[in-house]
């Protein structure tokens, strides 16, 4: 069950969205300027109807009014005293042509964005895509087509930021925090999340600023020229209030589902994900039932939970047409009352009527600011979980030594991971830059996580780690990144071409100093031999590729780096002897110029170490050169290679 949402953590959010929404504050002024001009446009123009009804038709001449015309039209009407009929209905006629060339259609005050228009299901995902689209304006034509363009751009611009931001964070991320969070979920907040920015901007900074000017426009028009109908001004002043008092019952739930919806939603995302990444797993071991169970199960609930939150959304748009049905009602009985107590002209039923509608529209646009920002918010929330963790670069410090790093030391390091699992308890090492370390024991003893304290990758809950002396901790993170280069023992492959994937991290490496690498790790004749070379694009996960071709490739790209340490981990699982040989001698030279740390369990690899670190449970159990730890009878490595060798 979602955590729930306080007012005071809503307003929280709203007030750090619109900080970082300020530096478009311009833009968003213009888009708000571009409103005022179309909601003017929109408050012209039943007057010079008016004036045909009742002077062009009705014969009544415009200074007997009973209604006075307010003064935003009055130039324009003084403008048409003195002509004939014809003359004022041929420049109404062309007032009116302009006015809807320049705003076409209007669908009141109260509704700003034309994301409605473009396609989407009854579900968050595909709704909250629409919100980084959305765009629109009050009325049509060309300055609503100018205004809908340049609130795209606008809106693009800001979920293309906020995108970029909380994927930048997310790939800086400690890799632990992926070891208990999906992938998909991710996906879903950069996507799906992230949009939300958009409404809180727009009903925040924009809706309610255009929809107050529109109702306080309407109330002091109708009281400056309908001020013989009271009963509307009344009408009028109760309009917005009623409007927001029919939203704050319903706020508190609002926000809980919608977070709910948002993260069955995720976990709908997620499944899909680990299904189709393990595709090959699932279907080799005939789980496909069980597989489509658990998403079907998954599919349901996030379906369950959106239409909970789609009930919400239905009472609340119930609750306000009831409202505007009620002010309808009473608008008519006084408009009727009005006419025939002649303190009204037929022309005004019109102006009246348009401008009812724009208090209700803008009343309505008000009610619904509330409401809406709850779903946002929740959005927002789940964006600012990922923006606000620590990533791996603020745990580190500033230093970067001029020397090249030639020594690298464990101190009685000791790592839990967050289950409180121990994986190294009081381990210690010493290497130096031209030595080449083996990290040897069984399955599940250490190794991979004693590499990942060299590299920086976790940190120690106790001891230190010391780059020529300097605790990594106070080490600049990209600094550290720099100096070791990591081979993991699973290859991972990009989309891209084999130079792409090779110089992967090193995009500064010539196309010459590829193919070294290339040679060196054994890839060389099979990247010959592909359609392209080099220049072939190895698709997604590198699934035109065998492992063992994989696996190379993710070696060339430990090699191009010139980093201080290279880690491979079992480089030589997939490679067959001859190749696993050629990569064994390379390694000899390798090892001249950097630290070289192997984790491994081949003798060919292993025995050609300067030393050798055997592990079990976590702990160093022996170190020392291959025949050292021969020599010794009853030796934990001996048994392990004589187990081996059996």
């Amino acid at each position: 069950m979602a955590e729930g949402i306080t007012t005071r953590e809503t307003l929280s959010l709203l007030r750090r969205s619109l900080i970082f929404v300020w530096p478009y504050r311009r833009q968003v002024a213009v888009k708000v300027l571009l409103s005022f001009v179309a909601l003017y446009l929109v408050l012209f123009l039943p007057w010079p109807v008016k004036v045909l009804i009742d002077t062009v038709v009705m014969g009544v001449p415009i200074a007997d009014s009973p209604t006075p015309y307010p003064p935003y039209v009055s130039p324009f009407i003084d403008a048409l005293e003195g002509l004939s009929p014809y003359e004022m209905l041929a420049t109404i006629a062309t007032v009116s042509l302009i006015g809807i060339a320049i705003i076409g259609g209007t669908s009141g005050a109260g509704r700003d964005s034309a994301s409605d228009q473009l396609a989407e299901g009854f579900d968050t995902a595909t709704q909250s895509e629409n919100q980084a689209n959305v765009s629109g304006s009050s009325v049509g034509g060309m300055l609503g087509l100018f205004e809908y363009w340049y609130q795209l751009r606008v809106t693009h611009r800001m979920n293309h930021r906020l995108r970029s931001m909380l994927y930048a964070r997310l790939v800086a991320l400690p890799m632990t925090r992926f070891a208990d969070a999906s992938i998909g979920d991710a996906v879903y907040r950069v996507m799906y999340d992230t949009p939300s920015i958009t409404r809180v901007c727009y009903d925040v900074l924009v809706l309610p600023v255009v929809s107050l000017f529109s109702i306080g426009i309407a109330i002091w028009t109708m009281q400056y020229s309908f001020a013989d109908v009271p009963e509307l001004i009344m009408i009028a002043w109760l309009a917005a209030p009623l409007m927001l008092l029919s939203t704050l019952v319903m706020t508190g739930i609002t926000r809980r589902r919608s977070l709910a919806s948002r993260e069955a939603g995720a976990d709908a995302t997620s499944t899909i994900e680990e299904g189709m990444s393990n595709i090959v797993a699932v279907q080799s071991l005939g789980a496909n039932e069980q597989q489509k169970a658990r998403f079907e199960e998954d599919s349901e609930q996030s379906f369950k939970r959106f239409r909970s939150y789609t009930v919400m959304t239905i009472l609340f748009n119930a609750l306000r047409y009831s409202v505007v049905i009620g002010l309808v009602y009473f608008v008519f009985i006084a408009v009727v009352e009005a006419l025939v107590d002649n303190r009204m002209s037929p022309g005004d039923y019109g102006v009246l009527y348009t401008y009812f509608f724009q208090i209700a529209g803008g009343a309505a646009g008000l009610g619904a600011i509330w409401f809406n920002l709850q779903n946002n918010v929740a959005g927002m929330r789940r964006v600012y979980q990922i923006l606000d963790a620590r990533v791996d670069a603020e745990s580190h410090g500033t230093i970067v030594p001029s020397e090249p790093l030639s020594r690298i030391g464990l101190e009685h390091v000791t790592f839990r991971y967050e289950d409180g699992t121990t994986a190294i308890t009081d381990v210690s090492l010493e290497a130096r830059r031209g030595e080449m370390i083996a990290l040897v024991g069984s399955t599940g003893a250490g190794k991979s996580t004693f590499a990942y304290n060299i590299a920086g990758f976790v940190r120690p809950d106790e001891g230190r780690v010391l780059f020529d002396g300097h605790d990594i901790g106070e080490l600049d993170a990209a600094y550290v990144r720099q100096q070791v280069s990591f081979v993991f023992q699973e290859p991972v492959i990009f989309d891209d071409s084999v130079t792409g994937n090779i110089a992967m991290g090193h995009p500064g490496a010539d196309a010459a100093a590829v193919r070294r690498a290339a040679e060196t790790a054994g890839a060389a004749e099979f990247i010959d031999a592909l359609s392209d070379g080099y220049a072939t694009r190895l698709g997604r996960a590198g699934s035109t590729l065998s492992v063992g071709q994989k696996q190379r490739l993710a070696i060339a790209r430990g090699l191009v780096d010139d980093a201080a340490v290279l880690i491979l981990d079992e480089p030589t699982a997939a490679l067959d002897p001859e190749t696993e040989q050629a990569l064994v001698d390379t390694l000899q030279t390798e090892r001249e110029a950097r630290l070289l740390i192997v984790i491994a369990h081949r003798l060919s690899t292993i025995r050609t170490a300067d030393r050798i670190v055997f592990l079990d449970e976590g702990r160093v159990l022996e170190t020392g050169t291959h025949d050292e730890l021969m020599r010794r009878e009853g030796g934990a490595y001996r048994r392990f290679v004589e187990l081996q060798s059996g």
